[in-house]
């Protein structure tokens, strides 16, 4: 299968999502949110709401928080890749540390990458949560060499990753998301991946 045909497949998939979640039970926020119409003194202005729930007065709530899975596409190289993030929690309200690892097939190459993302997630009306930001990229990029007379070669590359994506929240705090990436330097030129948290 072409790249080309990669890249179709997961847009179809990300199109299907806004109805398969609007199908489902409200999530955890717009519960918290009606609660709060039914008893508005409860309530204070020293809360926060988030997707998961809400919090007291805000301190930083940074520490492991949960985990999730993701596969998708990358372009230059061409590639299907997959791999895990990791939910480190919020430094200050809505900005979110989750690092990933990503493992690479294809194209003659292998590749394995690890980011340290932050991500702002945008409050909204909405079912699903936008979110945007981006980190640090290491990664290790093997080259097997068949076929075009090449050594097989190895070798660390360090790059940068601007992503954005939109997030549905679903209950018991997990999640399904979808999101495009652009990379700078030595890693994938663009990344399209989707994604589940729990």
């Amino acid at each position: 299968m072409t790249f080309k045909r990669y890249v179709i497949a997961v847009a179809i998939v990300a199109l299907a999502i806004p109805a398969w979640a609007d199908s489902g039970p409200a999530p955890q926020n717009e519960q918290v949110q009606q609660d709060a119409v039914n008893a508005p003194n409860e309530m204070e202005a020293d809360t926060q709401t988030t997707s998961y729930g809400t919090s007291t007065s805000y301190s930083s709530d940074i520490g492991y928080q949960g985990w999730g899975l993701r596969a998708g596409v990358a372009s230059d190289v061409d590639q299907v890749v997959g791999g895990a993030h990791f939910n480190m929690g919020e430094f200050v309200p809505h900005l979110r540390f989750q690092p990933d690892v990503q493992l690479g097939a294809g194209d003659d190459f292998t590749t394995l990458y690890g980011t340290a993302p932050v991500y702002y997630r945008f409050g909204t009306e909405t079912r699903f949560t936008p979110y945007a930001g981006g980190g640090l990229s290491v990664g290790y990029v093997d080259h097997d060499g068949q076929g075009n007379g090449n050594s097989d070669d190895s070798d660390f590359e360090v790059g940068g990753k601007v992503t954005g994506g939109l997030e549905w929240p679903r209950p018991e705090g997990q999640a399904f998301f979808v999101e495009f990436s652009l990379g700078f330097g030595d890693i994938h030129d663009a990344t399209i991946l989707a994604a589940w948290s729990f």
